[in-house]
C-alpha cells in the first residue's frame, strides 16, 4: 500500500480525469473507488488509498476520500 506513484500510474487518464474533476476533498464514486482497487491490484486492494472523510450531514453515510498522500500525487501537493 506504500507505493501511490504506482497506483496513480496504474488509474486509467480518464479516472484521473474524474478525479481531478471531483478535487482533492471530493467524495469518491464507487465507480472511483473500484479503478483505485483494480489499480492497487485487485477488489479491495485500494482500501487505505482511500479512507472516510467528515461526514457531511449526520444522517448520511461518510463519505470515501483519497488519502493525503495520494492527493498530494494527483494534485501537485493539495
Amino acid at each position: 500500500m506504500a507505493d501511490v506513484k504506482g497506483l496513480v500510474r496504474a488509474l486509467a487518464p480518464h479516472e484521473i480525469e474524474q478525479i481531478h474533476r471531483i478535487g482533492p476533498s471530493g467524495p469518491l464514486t464507487p465507480k472511483l473507488m473500484h479503478a483505485i482497487d483494480r489499480a492497487a491490484g485487485g477488489p479491495g486492494e485500494g482500501r487505505g488509498y482511500y479512507i472516510y472523510g467528515r461526514p457531511a450531514d449526520p444522517d448520511r453515510p461518510r463519505p470515501f476520500v483519497l488519502r493525503d498522500d495520494v492527493c498530494a500525487e494527483l494534485f501537485g501537493g493539495h
